[in-house]
């Protein structure tokens, strides 16, 4: 690959003069640019890098991005000026836990210099610029960073960003730009040359400008609307009856059955076909769990609390039997057909990677969908797409399976496509989600209007010119079309959440706030089949001041002199030390860090494939075929394969390995099993197989020698070469944590504490809660 020289957008220019003129007087700034997967962040970062050697003449320069996105460290070490790399003159490098700066890679210049990337707030020590990247990630609170640091700028996608408000009340200003304003600024900023990508493809930032907004739901009245519609009430009776009662176990509970809700929202295909793809744990989240939670919550609470639960339990199973008819799979369908017969390119939006693995079987599944529809239409996850894990945007048509989630807001007004469809179950969501087009739409050309009549102003900029902004959003039941304004609501009814207990902020006492309706974990931890209000767990100190409360049963990584290796939590001892993930101890480590991994464009295609191939060869459980037949098969090939045993082809089915040694044992599978979509793309297939594996045990090497405190060689500093990715850029997920002392006596906490590190003094206080204590009691 070639150096491709960047061409600057009108687009380029404002953001760029806005950021100078904020640094220049000190004033902290906050972008709210409602576009997914811009790599703003460490154009900015690396902007000012370049401002400061310009100005001081001087190498020895440092800016700091905080960042979730692992794509933003793969960024930056792809920008050149002139034919060197920035990177070799002033490398990036990490923030350790304990705040210390370790440069990655070999620059070729020995200097003081760094670009800083950590994807922890709570690590940045003030030295030189700040950029925040908040698009959709939950970074904690911006007012340590606002206190110490002048030359601060927090980006977000979305106008309902809290951390606007911070930014304004320590003297900051928000600069804000809206689709209309896309028009004009996706021009070439010097009239005929070309644009480039700096900050934004031009092509993204004219979708989202001209983007038709329609959303579509049946004529007729569907049982699942109208049980989606007393839910949601039933949940707002909940919060307001527990709103006040200050209890995190409560308010955890509360925001379960948020999370809950939004995915039955956002559910296309039955609530079993989700929950088969559904990975099991003490802190999954099934559907068909959630009738069966909330009664176990109802039947230890008492009072409005309990009548209130148990409305809502009512609720989610009027919900599952109705959603089992599919209402909005035959929308989806018929899009599906209509973007195949245009030849364009499409994209499926759904809740995670759970409901994108569903959906898209289903969609095989059905005689009524065109052969080949995935080489043109993708389906992907609102949080894969609003991280910059989807590449080849924009597309030429964007289909969202329902209404979102707040945090998720801008994908609704500012789609990375030409034309976006939302599917509804009926008139009441249609509403709902037409609403949230319209609410975004004008929250952000009211942010645009007071930057120009403001902000520029303030900041001494060139003038910005106001588009009209019109919020027309298109609702179609069926063939009748109808005014989005004009769709039946309640009064004051927010299109967001049910509710105005603010749970984010409660739970954020216990430091286990994230993303709206984000998907917490069950209020109570299924046993044998059943559910259970009760959630015993140890409570493990730390080194560090902090602490945990654990299962006892939960499985940890333990390293115990030079032993390590997954054990209970229950047999943890002073003197050990445990691997977590995000200061959390819920998800295996292995599978955490590549998951950091399919954040990056060039990963997600291998992911993707590999994905295809579980999906495929698991179909044989279920064809008749035995692994004596395929094997045999395979043998008789006129390329016959090597694989002697009958039980590796099981491995394969039951997905206990990830798949053949030999890539062309793919080939000889499809032909044995005629699986004509598989041997279709058995190379590719193949290949990805064999580079996943490769990438696997590098990581695993890695990772052991991280927990066991070995160093790596230098020859292992890249997880591979032709990514790009160094094994520093994934220790920001990983850190260690040496215990001083376990309290092996049970205590009844809230499932939402368990597994999450916290500051020791807050651990009495949550061990003295019981889930279903009410002051009334």
């Amino acid at each position: 690959m070639g150096i491709r020289k960047f061409g600057a957008t009108r687009f380029d220019v404002e953001l760029l003069e806005a950021v100078d003129a904020a640094s220049a007087r000190e004033v902290p700034l906050a972008l709210v640019i409602p576009l997914p997967a811009a790599d703003i962040p460490i154009a900015l970062g690396a902007a000012s890098l370049v401002a400061q050697v310009v100005r001081t003449g001087s190498l020895d320069v440092t800016a700091t991005v905080v960042s979730k996105r692992l794509s933003q460290r793969a960024a930056y070490d792809q920008l050149y000026i002139e034919s060197h790399r920035l990177a070799d003159f002033i490398p990036r490098a990490r923030l350790t836990a304990n705040g210390k700066v370790e440069v990655i890679g070999n620059p070729v210049r020995d200097r003081a210099g760094q670009l800083i990337l950590t994807s922890e707030m709570n690590r940045v020590s003030g030295r030189g610029a700040l950029v925040v990247d908040g698009t959709a990630a939950d970074l904690g609170d911006l007012g340590p960073c606002l206190r110490r640091d002048q030359d601060l700028v927090y980006i977000t996608d979305t106008p309902f960003d809290s951390n606007l408000d911070a930014i304004r009340e320590a003297g900051g200003v928000v600069w804000a730009f809206d689709p209309p304003s896309f028009e004009d600024l996706a021009a070439p900023f010097k009239p005929g040359e070309a644009t480039g990508e700096f900050a934004a493809p031009s092509e993204l930032l004219r979708a989202t400008a001209m983007a038709e907004r329609v959303v579509r739901a049946p004529e007729a009245a569907t049982s699942l609307d109208q049980a989606l519609s007393g839910t949601w009430k039933a949940l707002g009776r909940l919060a307001a009856v527990t709103g006040d009662s200050g209890n995190l176990a409560m308010t955890h509970a509360t925001r379960w059955a948020w999370g809950v809700l939004s995915t039955f929202s956002l559910s296309v295909t039955s609530p079993a076909s989700y929950d088969a793809r559904v990975s099991r744990g003490p802190f999954s989240v099934l559907l068909g769990d959630a009738t069966s939670h909330a009664r176990a919550v109802s039947r230890h609470s008492a009072g409005p609390t309990r009548d209130a639960w148990a409305a809502v339990a009512d609720g989610f199973d009027d919900i599952y039997e109705a959603a089992r008819e599919r209402p909005k799979f035959a929308l989806v369908q018929d899009w599906v057909r209509e973007e195949a017969g245009r030849r364009g390119t499409g994209m499926i939006v759904t809740r995670n990677q759970s409901a994108v693995a569903a959906l898209t079987a289903d969609l095989d599944e059905s005689p009524l969908v065109p052969h080949g529809w995935a080489e043109r239409i993708r389906v992907v996850s609102i949080r894969d797409l609003a991280c910059g894990r989807v590449s080849g945007l924009p597309v030429s048509s964007m289909l969202v399976t329902g209404p979102l989630p707040r945090a998720y807001a801008s994908l609704l007004a500012a789609p990375a496509a030409t034309r976006l469809l939302v599917t509804a179950a009926g008139e009441w969501e249609a509403g709902r989600a037409a609403r949230q087009a319209r609410t975004t739409f004008l929250a952000l050309a009211e942010l645009r209007a007071r930057t120009a009549a403001g902000s520029a102003v303030r900041l001494g900029t060139h003038p910005i010119v106001v588009r009209p902004a019109d919020a027309h959003i298109v609702v179609r039941l069926d063939t009748t079309v109808v005014k989005a304004t004009d769709v039946a609501r309640d009064v004051d009814d927010s299109p967001w959440e049910p509710f105005g207990l603010d749970v984010l902020k409660v739970l954020a006492r216990i430091g286990s706030a994230g993303a709206d309706a984000a998907e917490s974990p069950p209020p109570a931890r299924g046993c044998n089949g059943g559910s259970t209000a009760r959630v015993d767990a140890i409570t493990v100190e730390f080194a560090d001041g902090l602490a945990m409360l654990m299962d006892p049963n939960d499985i940890v990584y333990r390293k115990r002199q030079k032993n390590t290796r997954q054990v209970a939590a229950k047999s943890l001892q002073a003197g050990d030390v445990i691997a977590l993930v995000d200061a959390a101890a819920r998800r295996n480590l292995f599978d955490s860090v590549i998951d950091v991994l399919s954040e990056l464009p060039t990963y997600a295609p291998l992911a993707a494939l590999i994905a295809f191939w579980h999906e495929r060869v698991a179909r044989v459980s279920s064809s008749g075929w035995t692994y004596r037949e395929i094997l045999a098969a395979m043998r008789r090939n006129a390329d016959p394969t090597t694989i002697t045993s009958e039980q590796t082809i099981g491995t394969w089915v039951r997905g206990n390995s990830e798949g053949p040694e030999d890539p062309a044992d793919v080939r000889r599978f499809a032909e044995a099993v005629r699986d004509t979509e598989l041997l279709r793309r058995a190379d590719p297939v193949g290949k990805a197989l064999c580079t996943s594996r490769t990438i696997h045990r590098t990581v695993g090497r890695w990772l052991s020698g991280q927990i066991t405190g070995a160093r790596m060689n230098d020859d292992d500093a890249l997880i591979d070469p032709a990514l790009g990715i160094h094994v520093a850029d994934l220790l920001e997920a990983v850190t260690l944590h040496q215990v001083t002392a376990v309290h092996a006596k049970l205590a009844s906490v809230p499932a939402s504490a368990i597994g999450v590190l916290v500051e020791e003094s807050v651990i009495p206080r949550l061990t003295a809660i019981q889930l279903a204590r009410e002051t009334a009691r």
